[in-house]
């Protein structure tokens, strides 16, 4: 970077030697401080940032490092908060449930489910596994019973290595590489039991597909409900499930792989995580359906 016009530049120390004084070499110092800081992070193609957050009733400090190795992993993101502040007005209870967060980032989310309980793996690329560890370590105490898992998962490739029938799946800002979206359905498929409750949050960014995904795709292998919708910052949060056997998925287009099937009844996000009944949706609607399942 070329130094202001005006500013000290690389001749201050000649013109110091020629006679100037401790005040000018002074002076010149300063000023070449205050236009190159001396923070190499600045400089670093990495930076860390820690931001805080309150949700749920929890203080949260979480560790974001920018920079082109992480790239799109390294924040966090208004869907991830939109998620988390979904649980708190359903005021959601993860106690006894298996919990899987996908393309976890921060793990902000799956932190949060591990605090209110849940027995929570938390993945997302190889890369960002030590971001996550590091948050996790900043934020859930040692004497938590379980522990948060990280772990590495690709979607599509390695989901096999993880157990079927999750009681919970989380993910959050997931939905933005088409060319991703079969590997993230195989997965969510693998994932997902006849009682399994998916809670999936998303920028609607339609010019990268998160229409097309949650209103077409998703809903050719599972039930997809709107449960939630900041009309603002265009975040919508999904409840997805299995569709019962009695009430298959709509037909499909050519090409197109069958939907997994479900078992039973499809229990509502509160009664699979609370144990009550009923949900509080502000913007309905199951997409793909002809009629609503029993």
């Amino acid at each position: 970077m070329a130094a202001p016009r005006g500013a000290p530049g690389g001749h201050v120390g000649a013109r110091a030697g020629a006679g100037a004084g401790a005040e000018e070499l002074e002076a010149g110092a300063g000023a070449l401080e205050a236009v190159f800081p001396r923070d190499p992070a600045l400089f670093a193609d990495a930076f860390p940032e820690e931001s805080r957050y309150r949700l749920c009733g929890r203080d949260l400090r979480i560790a974001q490092h920018h920079g082109a190795r992480l790239g799109v992993a390294a924040p966090v993101w208004e869907a991830a908060l939109a998620l988390c502040g979904y649980f708190e007005e359903q005021r959601l209870d993860f106690r006894g449930k298996s919990v899987i967060e996908l393309g976890a980032g921060t793990g902000i989310v799956g932190i949060v489910a591990a605090l209110l309980g849940g027995d929570v793996t938390i993945t997302d690329l190889p890369v960002a596994l030590e971001q996550i560890r590091e948050n996790v370590q900043r934020n859930v105490p040692a004497t938590l019973a379980p522990q948060p898992r990280v772990r590495a998962l690709s979607w599509g490739l390695d989901h096999g290595a993880f157990p079927r029938g999750y009681d919970v799946v989380l993910g959050a800002d997931i939905v933005y590489l088409p060319e991703t979206f079969p590997l993230l359905l195989r997965t969510l498929r693998h994932l997902c039991g006849p009682r399994s409750v998916a809670l999936l949050a998303a920028k609607m960014r339609r010019e990268h597909g998160a229409g097309l995904f949650f209103e077409t795709l998703l809903p050719q292998h599972f039930r997809t409900e709107l449960v939630r919708r900041d009309a603002e910052q265009d975040i919508n949060v999904y409840r997805v499930t299995c569709w019962p056997r009695a009430e298959p998925g709509p037909e499909l287009g050519p090409g197109l792989p069958q939907p997994a099937a479900g078992l039973g009844t499809v229990p509502t996000v509160t009664e699979a995580l609370a144990g009550d009944s009923g949900v509080s949706a502000r913007a309905g609607g199951v997409y793909g359906a002809s009629r609503e399942p029993p």
